[in-house]
């Protein structure tokens, strides 16, 4: 019998790492309902699967560890969670014979279900300590129902003292696994997220900016459309720094990401390239960008930005390059925007040009 759990104990943690592939980010309560309810399902289903390899007791009556992944999915998805796994785990005893344990099986697994979605909802502590409670919630109802169902009471007797220890232990493992399953995916998605986004303003970073730089130039000329390249940045932030500090700067920078990501439209991609230097790469022609542009330019003019308990005022020079003007690629494109953004600059700066055939146009 001893075995018997030990090789549920492996099933049941095996089942966690494979149902955590199914899910690109992690459940928690705040999840939508119905990621929730799939969470759930899927932990029924792998209490399904411990009762192919249950402990049979005789009359009909089969023990393991098939609540495991209900108390600990109900931690992380709350009442959904704990409802769809375990009418799935309670339905699914009745596939294994014996219609009157199975019938008591259903309304124990509804009864730890809704217990243990309770708990999850009203004991906010750490994973631990909540499992633990949840699984001596759930041993005594499975206790009470072995002893309805089994009627040798050394056979009974003999089961509990080896099922309680071995419950509580594999509630233990497998809630801390899942615990550091979850944090290696969260640390990958941070990875993820580091490798391609500014840490400061939250914008896209210069590394992506040319990986999708060339993509959607590509995509423009197997289109035969258009893509504009706004480049800009603030005019004297060494001022800025000078006068607030770097600390002053970075905020600075921090909301002006902030503001710029609610301006780009759906359309468009904002990154920082460095410094005090961003671009936007926009799917539109000239016209279409140079409206957008001065957009930005004004929004931002306009924008208090408070810093150190002052009110800070900033403007940015802005150059625009469209394919397919005189670019044909993406050096020539961004060359052009950046002659445009230095051109904005000498004339005065907190103004918007845009390259044209002509070399240089004022807007």
């Amino acid at each position: 019998m001893f075995k018997q759990f030990i090789a549920n104990s492996g099933i049941l943690i095996a089942g966690f790492y494979l149902i955590s592939k199914f899910f690109p980010s992690n459940i928690h309560k705040k999840s939508p309902v119905h990621m929730r309810l799939l969470a759930g399902a899927f932990c029924g289903l792998l209490s399904i699967v411990l009762m192919f390899f249950s402990i049979p007791l005789g009359h009909g009556v089969i023990s393991d560890l098939r609540h495991v992944p209900l108390v600990v999915v109900s931690y992380y998805g709350g009442m959904p969670s704990a409802l769809a796994a375990g009418i799935i785990m309670g339905t699914g005893r009745f596939l294994f014979g014996n219609p009157f344990a199975s019938i008591v099986s259903f309304f124990t697994s509804l009864a730890i279900a809704i217990g243990c979605g309770w708990i999850s909802q009203r004991v906010k502590r750490h994973i631990t300590i909540t499992t633990f409670w949840m699984n001596v919630y759930s041993m005594c109802l499975i206790s009470l129902a072995l002893f309805i169902n089994i009627p040798d009471k050394h056979i009974y007797t003999q089961t509990l003292v080896i099922f309680w220890p071995i419950s509580i232990v594999a509630t233990y493992v497998a809630a801390n696994i899942c615990k550091d399953i979850r944090q290696s995916k969260d640390m990958l998605q941070h990875y993820k997220q580091w490798a391609t986004t500014d840490f400061l303003t939250g914008l896209y970073n210069v590394r992506q900016f040319h990986t999708l730089f060339g993509q959607h130039l590509e995509r423009a000329k197997q289109k035969n459309s258009c893509l504009s390249l706004i480049l800009f940045d603030i005019d004297r932030f060494k001022l800025i720094n000078d006068t607030y500090g770097h600390d002053g700067g970075d905020v600075i920078l921090r909301d002006l990401g902030e503001l710029i990501r609610s301006l780009v439209s759906k359309n468009g991609m904002a990154f920082r390239n460095g410094g005090e230097e961003f671009s936007i790469l926009l799917s539109s022609c000239e016209h279409e960008a140079v409206t957008f542009a001065e957009h930005i330019r004004t929004t931002i003019e306009r924008h208090p930005f408070f810093v150190q308990q002052q009110t800070v005022h900033i403007t940015v020079s802005i150059g625009i390059s469209v394919f397919p003007t005189l670019a044909t690629n993406e050096s020539e494109l961004f060359k052009q925007a950046d002659i445009a953004l230095y051109e904005a600059k000498q004339q005065g700066r907190n103004r918007t040009i845009v390259y044209k055939k002509e070399y240089l146009h004022e807007t």
